[in-house]
């Protein structure tokens, strides 16, 4: 402050420091979202699988033996009979 002012009113600045702006470490929105479109991509296709492979259980199962399944569901609404 002990030198004069500019012409534009402000006091000389000798050097300034920037606070709150974004940083190079921080990720940008573009970078964000990407990561997140890719994030759901991921669950998407790991629900469908997780999907297959218990369609593909089931169908074995029944295949396997379906006068099993059926004897067993009938004998469990026989035991909720008693």
């Amino acid at each position: 402050m002990q030198k004069e002012k500019q012409a534009n009113g402000y006091y000389h600045c000798e050097s300034s420091i920037t606070v709150g702006e974004k940083n190079s470490g921080d990720p940008d929105d573009a970078e964000l979202l990407k990561l997140s479109k890719r994030l759901v991509e991921n669950a998407v296709l790991k629900a469908v699988q997780q999907y297959l492979e218990e369609t593909q259980n089931k169908t074995k199962e029944t295949e396997g033996s379906p006068a099993k399944t059926e004897g067993a569901v009938d004998g469990n609404e026989n035991d909720n009979d008693s």
